[in-house]
C-alpha cells in the first residue's frame, strides 16, 4: 500500500511459531540464539581464565601501562568472539549479564571450595625464608631480586637478613614479615 511504512523485521521465533508479524526494532532482533551466545561467554571466561592463572602472580599484582594496553586490546579482541559479531541489544546485554553470573557463580565457588579458592585464586608463594631467597620459588614466580629488594624498601627493610619471610601473595603483592631481634 502506498504511503504506509514497510514492517520491521520480527525476532525469528515469532515468525517460526506463525504468530503475527510484530514490530520489533532492528537493535533488538539478534542473529544468533541467545543460547549460543551463552555458550561463547562461558567459553571464552574459563579461557581467558585459564590463561591468565598460568600467566603468573606478579602480572595481576601490577599492571603496567602496557599491562593495561594489553588488557584493553584483549578485550576488544574477544569482544566479537562473545556475541558471534550479533550487534543487536540484546546479543549485548545477554553477553554482559553472563559475563556477571559466571563472575559471581566462581566467587562463590572460590568461597564455598578452598580446592576452587586455590586454583581460582593462587597460593601464598615463600619467596625469602629467614634471610635466604628460595631460588626455585623466584624464578617459578619470575621475581627479579630488584623487584624483591624494592617490595623490601617498600616495607622499610634495607637487607635480606633481616626478613624472616617474603611472600608473593595470590594477589601478586609481596608482603614481608621482619625478622624478630633475636634474628
Amino acid at each position: 500500500m502506498r504511503g504506509r511504512p514497510e514492517p520491521r523485521a520480527s525476532f525469528p521465533s515469532l515468525r517460526a511459531a506463525g504468530t503475527r508479524h510484530a514490530a520489533i526494532p532492528p537493535v533488538l532482533e539478534t542473529s544468533r540464539p541467545l543460547l549460543e551466545i551463552v555458550i561463547r561467554v562461558c567459553a571464552i571466561y574459563v579461557a581467558l581464565g585459564v590463561m591468565v592463572r598460568l600467566s603468573g602472580k606478579r602480572e595481576l599484582g601490577q599492571l603496567s601501562p602496557l599491562d593495561l594496553l594489553a588488557m584493553l586490546l584483549l578485550s576488544e579482541t574477544v569482544s566479537p568472539a562473545l556475541t558471534g559479531q550479533d550487534p543487536s541489544l540484546v546479543a549485548a546485554l545477554t553477553a554482559a549479564a553472563t559475563l556477571l553470573a559466571a563472575t559471581v557463580l566462581t566467587g562463590r565457588l572460590a568461597f564455598h571450595s578452598r580446592r576452587a579458592e586455590r586454583w581460582i585464586d593462587g597460593a601464598p608463594v615463600v619467596l625469602v625464608e629467614n634471610g635466604r631467597i628460595v631460588e626455585a620459588a623466584a624464578r617459578r614466580e619470575r621475581v627479579t631480586r630488584q623487584e624483591l629488594e624494592t617490595a623490601l624498601r617498600k616495607h622499610g627493610i634495607d637487607e635480606l637478613a633481616a626478613v624472616r619471610r617474603a611472600i608473593v601473595e595470590p594477589d601478586g603483592q609481596i608482603s614481608v614479615i621482619p625478622a624478630g631481634p633475636d634474628a
